[in-house]
């Protein structure tokens, strides 16, 4: 910073140094009751000019070395924000105002790059779901035989299962615009869980799954029914690869003055203790994934977490493993 511009800064100091300076000397020059000699008052007036100008060079240093510094930090490669000390309070002010800004700037950037992260993540593991079904097909038509009713079911199997992985990937890419996308409203829980069962409904008959249902056609819970029927087929869809021929899945309720709970319970392999809690995190398949279904990739389940609490529900589960396990979804009550 050069003299000239400190000066420029300091323009209203100066000015009312010399308005201080022109009254004291024309209040000892009107004066006719004064004694000082003229000497003595132009010694005043020299010498308070002589401090006011070292004032003016200190102030000018220490202010230019804290400009220098500023302008390393800002010349180096490092943009951190690491102030010199303020030398006054609008100083301090302001590197609080750019420290505020940088950190909300490095969480911005640090969600981007999760977000990032996530989405590469997911996209691979839907690329390896959506291989399989394509690759059956395939077999399918090479085999050329459509006279058999299971060829057929298996090619309608098979569809409905990229069906469902595009939906998922569709379901995914909102998830995060969420906000401009659902309308909570009363929903007849029964009537959605018809209608998951319906879509899934190759797979019961194929593996011979029955289900039962205990729910009441009235019940209503305060849901987003497009979003709320998503969750609820990821779950059954869980049952469904997990749970052997011949099993069972059943769809209860029950309720209590902070909520209602939905619980889709399977008597399939169920989940070892060690992984119960863990899945619900993103990409998690645990010892089911590596023993049981190659092919799983652990999205379903942390796509429905992550939608029930942006809807206000939440997930838990039960689990033994050889038993079964039971998948519960938490509706609060709004009074």
């Amino acid at each position: 910073m050069s003299f000239y511009k400190y000066l420029k800064e300091n323009l209203r100091l100066l000015i009312f140094y010399i308005i201080l300076i022109t009254f004291i000397s024309a209040s000892i020059y009107l004066d006719r009751s004064n004694r000082m000699l003229p000497s003595n008052a132009i010694y005043i007036l020299v010498v308070s000019m002589i401090m006011m100008i070292f004032f003016l060079i200190y102030d000018y240093v220490r202010k230019n070395d804290s400009v220098k510094k500023l302008k390393e930090i800002q010349s180096s490669e490092d943009k951190t924000p690491i102030f010199p000390e303020a030398n006054e309070c609008k100083d301090e002010l302001y590197q609080l105002i750019i420290s505020d800004i940088y950190n909300g700037y490095v969480e911005s950037l640090r969600k981007i790059e999760e977000q990032f992260t996530e989405n590469s993540e997911f996209l691979i593991s839907w690329v390896h779901e959506i291989k399989t079904p394509i690759t059956t097909i395939k077999l399918i038509l090479e085999s050329g035989d459509f006279t058999e009713e299971s060829t057929v079911s298996s090619l309608k199997e098979e569809l409905d299962k990229i069906d469902d992985y595009v939906e998922k990937v569709l379901y995914y890419s909102r998830s995060n615009d969420f906000s401009k996308d659902y309308v909570i409203k009363e929903v007849v829980l029964n009537s959605v869980i018809k209608e998951s069962i319906k879509k899934h409904s190759i797979i019961f008959i194929r593996k011979h799954i029955s289900f039962s249902s205990t729910i009441d056609d009235k019940l209503v819970v305060d849901s987003d029914k497009k979003w709320l029927s998503f969750i609820i087929d990821q779950i059954i869809s869980n049952s469904l690869k997990y749970t052997d021929k011949g099993g069972k899945i059943s769809f209860n309720t029950s309720n209590n003055e902070k909520e209602v709970i939905l619980t889709i319970e399977d008597n399939g392999v169920g989940i070892k203790k060690e992984d119960l809690e863990r899945i619900f995190a993103k990409s998690f398949t645990g010892n089911n994934g590596r023993d049981t279904n190659l092919k799983a990739t652990g999205m379903g389940l942390y796509l429905s977490k992550k939608l029930a609490k942006k809807l206000g529900h939440y997930l838990t589960a039960e689990s033994e493993y050889g038993k079964g396990t039971k998948l519960h979804v938490h509706f609060p009550r709004y009074m």
